[in-house]
């Protein structure tokens, strides 16, 4: 495409909408603003190496294991299908031959048994249950919200939406050690859109 219509009829966007690392530096990798061919395919190589995409030819991401400094870490795709098959990659292999390192061993009793598909409409108005999926819920919207106004012209807010994603994280958490009124399962978070006027600290305006 950016070769029939030109770089600039393609990559014609606002640049202000874009990200860099000034504005949010945390972590591994580099925030790579795209604005011609080079910079796409420059910032599509950083996904696959940072281990969010998947490479075709190798399951490493080029960093060492966090954990285990002495072997490479894999890209987070083949983490999953490492505790998929139940073991893990070692060096030689590939993506065609799969793990063939060590077994992994899952403890599925320590799982927890969290309810098929929550909905917060199944659980009485005002109980705790509901109470904390209410509360994921305006958090998790809050998070959408933030994330929209930083890329769509204000930047300078993705902190406020990484430490959202935090406290996210921990109510999601707690949700699924709660268990249900019959006993048989635990709660979860159920993701449910919630407007902005009702979330409980709005985002920063644009502007």
């Amino acid at each position: 495409m950016s070769t029939s219509l030109g770089e600039t009829n393609v990559f014609c966007g606002d640049p202000a909408r874009q990200i860099r690392d000034q504005h949010f530096s945390s972590g591994g990798g580099h925030i790579i603003a795209v604005n011609n061919l080079a910079t796409a395919l420059a910032a599509m190589d950083e996904i696959v190496e940072q281990g969010e995409g998947a490479s075709l030819v190798e399951v490493w991401d080029g960093d060492s294991d966090v954990f285990h400094p002495e072997r490479d870490q894999v890209a987070h795709y083949y983490r999953f299908q490492e505790l998929k098959l139940g073991r893990r990659y070692r060096r030689g292999d590939s993506p065609r031959s799969g793990p063939t390192g060590d077994p992994i061993a899952v403890d599925w009793s320590a799982v927890f048994p969290m309810r098929t598909n929550p909905r917060s409409s199944e659980h009485a108005a005002g109980s705790p249950i509901r109470l904390a999926q209410e509360e994921f819920n305006r958090s998790y919207c809050l998070l959408l919200q933030t994330l929209e106004q930083a890329f769509n012209g204000a930047p300078q807010i993705l902190g406020s939406a990484i430490g959202t994603m935090y406290t996210l994280k921990a109510q999601a958490q707690k949700l699924m050690q709660i268990p249900t009124e019959d006993g048989l399962a635990t709660a979860g978070p159920t993701f449910e859109y919630v407007p902005p006027d009702r979330c409980a600290v709005k985002p920063k305006s644009v502007g």
